[in-house]
């Protein structure tokens, strides 16, 4: 079994970028086997199904389709997952960089009755990758721009890229996340008005790490413009997020399923 070379900081996989950002963007928005994340300019689009919780924490799941999105032109890219950005820094064995993504709400109707609806923020990111003893470790911030009462996510990730043929590669992956009072409030929190709406308990959680999740990425080369792209995880709520009444599990998996074509 092969090591995959991974000489820009980067082998991205082609998922979505949240359904209710702290599922997809912290199980599946990882560095997976893309066939050419590591090449310079490039323009990767596709189409896949990804199978998540209807919101962190619940114990019902749904289908979601999700534009597979890789592209790249110098220091700017845009990734499904990242969203749009710029890289400010990069070596062989680290990239430092920028952007802007979407950090998802979620509809009423994911919910449980009384709780409402959160809407969608815009979300400044900052990341740094680096690569050592084969692994990849990456750690980023996200903070609300929009809306800046959603707060700020923080992410840790260490992955282990392997290419198993020139084929077929994959990547194991753990990562954890910490959140501030503001985010773990706007999305586990529970309001005077929603406890009364609701018939849940008042909550306020404070800041703390959110979850640890397991996940493996993998990509697949169908011919050399063609490649199928996915991924499976498990993610576990930790603190005051798993405390939350909204919550119904605090372990749940997620999956997704992409076809992408390389212009």
């Amino acid at each position: 079994m092969k090591r995959a070379v991974q000489t820009h900081g980067y082998v991205q996989a082609y998922l979505p970028p949240t359904i209710r950002p702290r599922i997809l963007l912290a199980l599946l928005s990882l560095p997976a086997a893309a066939a050419h994340a590591a090449d310079g300019d490039h323009l990767t689009l596709g189409l896949g199904v990804a199978v998540a919780p209807r919101y962190e924490g619940a114990d019902e799941y749904r289908l979601r389709p999700f534009p597979v999105v890789d592209a790249r032109y110098g220091r700017f890219f845009a990734r499904s997952g990242d969203g749009l950005g710029l890289t400010i820094w990069q070596s062989p064995q680290l990239t430092v960089g920028a952007g802007v993504n979407m950090m998802e709400g979620y509809s009423k109707s994911d919910v449980p009755e009384g709780i409402g609806k959160l809407s969608h923020a815009l979300g400044a990111r900052v990341f740094v990758s680096t690569n050592a003893w084969g692994a990849i470790f990456t750690v980023s911030a996200t903070q609300a721009i929009s809306k800046s009462e959603r707060g700020l996510i923080a992410n840790a990730r260490v992955s282990y890229p392997y290419s198993i043929s020139e084929r077929f590669r994959v990547i194991p992956s753990v990562s954890v996340n910490w959140a501030n009072a503001k985010y773990m409030n706007s999305y586990f929190g529970i309001n005077t008005q929603q406890a009364a709406d609701s018939g849940l308990s008042k909550y306020r959680p404070s800041a703390g790490f959110k979850d640890v999740s397991l996940r493996v990425g993998f990509n697949y080369d169908l011919t050399k413009t063609w490649s199928i792209t996915g991924a499976a995880g498990v993610s576990r709520l930790m603190g005051d997020a798993a405390d939350s009444p909204l919550v119904r599990r605090k372990s749940q998996a997620v999956g997704a399923l992409g076809v992408a074509y390389r212009f």
